[in-house]
């Protein structure tokens, strides 16, 4: 008995560890997407799809990898700058943002 119980807790062990480097999947109503040269992983709510910031990020990233993304959404834009328009759709629109952050234009 005591083998047995040895070897189920061996088997568990295993798959935890092969687990650890499966990402979870996102819960109802939100999506993964992979951001910055790092590919750094965020959740977002599918609500921001209809925001004016998210859809400049997924014209960005149709433009740099098109549609035919295998491993899931990857957006081309700095971590930080991702996190910045986070910020201001979370804000409501109260939170202000440079869009030419986003879409590298620089005005003189």
């Amino acid at each position: 008995m005591k083998k047995l119980s040895e070897k189920a807790r061996s088997i568990g062990d295993r798959r935890r560890l092969l687990n650890e480097h499966r990402p979870m999947p996102a819960p109802a109503g939100h999506l993964p997407l992979y951001v910055g040269e790092e590919q750094r992983r965020f959740i977002v709510p599918t609500s921001f799809l209809s925001h004016p910031l998210f859809k400049i990020l997924l014209d960005m990233a149709y433009l740099e990898y098109g549609f035919d993304q295998e491993s899931g959404l990857s957006v081309p834009c700095d971590v930080s700058v991702f996190e910045e328009v986070v910020g201001a759709i979370e804000g409501g629109g109260r939170g202000r943002f440079d869009v030419r952050r986003l879409t590298g234009v620089v005005v003189s």
